[in-house]
């Protein structure tokens, strides 16, 4: 595009009168918007009014025009006429200009003149509100260059001027001010609250140190408000001061508003205080982490649920049932078994609140469970009365009949229904659904579910998929192992729904169905989380203890390995394929995942698993044996030597002692006995009895120090590392392999030593 041609100083003159008379192409000279603010002066200083506003009139109107170089020699000129107005303290018309001011940043963001002649003349006008008390009308000011509306859109370069500006402005007199008149002046306590938020940062700061000298609990209350209007911008000087000692009510309270307003980055800072000496606090920590919400949230939730006192589980598992995700059923149905089996009355008032909690989330995969407690409380010979008043049993029951509903929101629609006089019978729909059910009161379930089946096929059909996923929750009441039909069902309503089609999940883990009874697939089934990522999406990382068992089900997931920050690969895993390290054996990832492809995978977590043990005694060996057969990795590891030592190991026995130690390498606890079966610079492998398989995984992770017998002086090494794996021995039962890795390789001559 060729540039147009300066025009002289009597070009100049004729253009900003056409200007005037209302030709706003002639801004497409630079020269001439330039020429603007002096026109304006001049119109100002002859106090010709009309001919002023005539004119800001016509630049506004240009910073809306089509051609972009009008609209930027547009954006310039207004620029320089706000300074011109400052000068001649025209704070009325400026006032009407913030809008128009506001378009100016959207459009000279890369022009670092425009932008700091403007912020600078806002800067002028927020002033002169400010000693003017018009606490309102300098907020509007204040918002147009620091607000979030110009925040989001900001350049880095208008971003820094706006921060400066403010920081000008927040200056220790007008924030005194401010706040004087906020703590002592009802009439204007609004205004003057709101414009003090406005500011952002500086505010944050200076409200902040405040807080932490003030000794009254009405002066912090009022603090605290004042804070949490800021918002996001107080959430880096809420952080910083949580580092700082405070009293507990002070720390209590920051938490509690970054609860409000941090976001998921905040969680680690908030989460160190769950061991604070005051229990309010570590009460704040949780319901902060419920309100910061998103994964973060939940994963802190569900992290703490075996961890905090006995007294908090109640308020996690409270928290954990706000969250609508059937993930939760698992852990959930986990914890509902442990507490069943301690009687105490904080034991029972755990459980009611899990029971609760179950029902308020929904899934039908809680089911099995609830039914399973209502059973057991359900004692032959007891009378109604007597059941009514168990807690537990009614929690249950009120949770199964709520998932059975649908949820509340469904609830109400059958309560509409009846009030409207609509008799359930005469729809289609539900004689049939009735009809079903009495041929399962006859006994006859193989029979209702196959009809079952057919009346969500026949609903899915019609594109009622209200009544199909209604329906499909039924099936559990009828038969909870009838997986063959629950499978299809819910793949039947899915593939309809998104309009695919594709291997059904019965079809992709066929030949694990072959090595199973229906009953032990489906106790697995059930105890599923499902999962959908992205590609590229992380699944597990290289030194992992996740103890799940992934089972995948569609698209494709690559294996590697790093090394020295070179990923290696090692293979695609395809549907149908499972992988799990840490699953069978305790032991770290040697490898990573991520997805190659969309992937829909199954998890099944260790802790679930082990819950129906008892019943089906020859399950895991089953699994193990399948997932021997199908999974290559490790054998794919040895061959790319990925899987050995780096340093050769030497053939050892010998008596060693083992010790827990702290974050700091100190011995802690008792220690206990090995025998040491090989070493090398890198590490060791020893041998050590425990009583049961599942407390080999307690040591998986953990810091030690294992001292080694050696000739000469001193007579002992200690060497410091942690456990990466421990494997049931070949030899004898109850005999577990360690393997244990050193913080700091062995220098050649202490090796020497211990081999002797």
């Amino acid at each position: 595009m060729s540039k147009l041609p300066s025009p002289s100083p009597e070009q100049i003159s004729i253009n900003i009168d056409r200007l005037l008379a209302g030709d706003i192409g002639t801004l497409k000279h630079i020269e001439i918007a330039q020429a603007v603010p002096e026109k304006i002066s001049d119109l100002v200083i002859d106090k010709n009014n009309q001919g002023v506003d005539m004119l800001l009139g016509l630049v506004v109107a240009g910073l809306h025009e089509d051609d972009e170089i009008l609209r930027q020699n547009t954006a310039v000129g207004l620029a320089g006429t706000l300074n011109c107005l400052v000068k001649h303290e025209e704070w009325q018309r400026m006032n009407r200009l913030l809008p128009a001011i506001e378009h100016v940043f959207r459009i000279a963001g890369d022009n670092g003149e425009a932008v700091e002649q403007s912020i600078a003349a806002v800067t002028k006008l927020i002033s002169h509100h400010i000693l003017a008390e018009q606490y309102g009308t300098a907020r509007d000011a204040l918002l147009i260059i620091n607000g979030p509306a110009t925040m989001t859109s900001a350049t880095d370069q208008l971003r820094e001027h706006a921060e400066q500006a403010a920081n000008v402005l927040a200056s220790p007199p007008v924030m005194d001010k401010l706040l004087n008149e906020y703590l002592h002046n009802d009439k204007i306590r609004e205004e003057t609250g709101r414009l003090l938020a406005a500011f952002g940062k500086p505010a944050a700061e200076f409200l902040m140190d405040l807080l932490s000298l003030s000794e009254s609990k009405a002066e912090r209350i009022n603090l605290l408000k004042l804070i949490e209007g800021i918002g996001t911008p107080a959430e880096n000087s809420l952080r910083l001061m949580l580092q700082q000692p405070a009293p507990w009510y002070v720390t209590r309270n920051i938490i509690k508003l970054l609860g409000k307003i941090g976001n998921s980055d905040c969680l680690e800072d908030v989460a160190q205080f769950l061991e604070h000496d005051d229990v309010r606090v570590r009460q704040e920590v949780l319901t902060a982490a419920d309100k910061i919400g998103g994964h973060a949230g939940k994963m802190f939730l569900l992290k703490t649920l075996h961890t905090v006192p006995r007294q908090l589980t109640g308020q996690v598992v409270s928290l954990l049932g706000n969250i609508s995700d059937d993930s939760l059923v698992v852990p959930l149905a986990s914890l509902l078994d442990e507490t069943s089996m301690y009687q105490s009355k904080l034991g029972d008032e755990l459980q009611v609140t899990t029971c609760r909690a179950l029902g308020k989330i929904g899934s039908i995969k809680a089911l099995p469970t609830l039914k399973k407690i209502i059973a057991n409380k359900n004692i032959p010979g007891v009378n109604e009365e007597e059941l009514k008043k168990n807690s537990i049993l009614q929690a249950a029951t009120e949770a199964v009949q709520l998932i059975e509903c649908g949820g509340n929101q469904k609830v109400q629609q059958t309560r509409v229904k009846k009030i409207m006089g609509v008799p359930v019978a005469t729809d289609p729909v539900s004689a049939r659904e009735a009809a079903i059910f009495r041929i399962a009161l006859t006994g006859d379930k193989v029979e209702a579910t196959r009809k079952l089946f057919e009346l969500i096929t026949d609903c899915v059909t019609k594109k009622d998929f209200q009544n199909a996923e209604r329906l499909r929750q039924r099936i559990y009441e009828i038969d909870p192992m009838a997986i063959t039909e629950i499978i299809r069902s819910t793949e039947v309503i899915e593939q309809a729904k998104n309009g695919v089609s594709g291997r059904g999940y019965l079809d992709v883990w066929s030949s694990l169905l072959d090595e199973l009874s229906s009953e032990e697939f489906s106790s697995i089934y059930h105890e599923l989380e499902n999962k959908s990522l992205q590609a590229e999406e992380l699944i597990v990382s290289q030194g992992d203890q996740t103890d799940e068992l992934f089972f995948i089900n569609q698209g494709s997931v690559k294996v590697f390995n790093k090394q020295n920050d070179h990923e290696i690969f090692i293979k695609n895993l395809i549907s149908g394929e499972i992988a799990g390290e840490n699953f069978f054996d305790a032991s770290t990832w040697t490898v990573s995942m991520s997805a190659l492809t969309p992937v829909r995978i199954s998890t099944l977590k260790r802790s679930s698993f082990i819950r129906w043990q008892k019943a089906f005694p020859g399950l895991e060996t089953k699994l193990k044996d399948f997932y021997n057969r199908s999974n290559d990795v490790h054998d794919l590891l040895d061959k790319k030597k990925l899987n050995r030592r780096k340093f050769e190991r030497y053939q050892l026995s010998r008596k060693v002692q083992i010790q827990m130690t702290d974050g700091a390498g100190k011995p802690i606890g008792r220690g206990f006995n090995g025998e040491l079966s090989d070493i090398s610079k890198g590490g060791l492998a020893l041998l050590i009895c425990i009583a049961k398989q599942e407390n080999g995984r307690l040591l998986l992770g953990k810091e030690m120090q294992i001292t080694i017998p050696v000739g000469g002086e001193p007579s002992q090494l200690h060497v410091h590392g942690q456990v990466q794996a421990v494997h049931p021995s070949k030899q004898q039962h109850n005999e577990f392999q360690v393997h244990f890795t050193f913080h700091e390789e062995l220098e050649q001559e202490a090796l020497q030593t211990i081999l002797g």
